[in-house]
């Protein structure tokens, strides 16, 4: 529902986008800063675009709860209902994303 989605984008924004980005790309202020200089974090992970879309709910669960790589553990900030939520907003930004790529490249066809 929209509340959940504006749940998890509240959540996510306070607790996600540090590092993940606004637009969940990795490339949140601890991995590049505003000026465009490098963060406490060196890197996007490679590939990293391609190895989080496909990602089930349940992984991306069990990756907040439990971390993964880099990524500690979300389990004492996040109860499991706030997780949820925000699973939910990645996964509605993801799909967004994916139709105007979509009606882009429709559009582009007809030109």
């Amino acid at each position: 529902s929209e509340g959940v989605l504006a749940r998890g984008k509240v959540v996510y924004d306070k607790q996600c986008a540090i590092c993940h980005g606004e637009k969940g790309l990795g490339n949140g202020k601890l991995i590049i800063r505003e000026d465009g200089s490098e963060g406490a974090y060196k890197a996007i992970p490679p590939a990293y675009a391609d190895r989080l879309a496909p990602m089930k709910d349940g992984e991306i669960f069990h990756s907040i709860t439990y971390g993964k790589n880099l990524m500690g553990s979300y389990a004492s900030q996040l109860s499991k209902k706030q997780r949820w939520q925000v699973i939910a907003y990645i996964k509605a930004k993801q799909k967004a994303a994916k139709a105007t790529a979509a009606h882009a490249a429709d559009a582009m066809a007809t030109k």
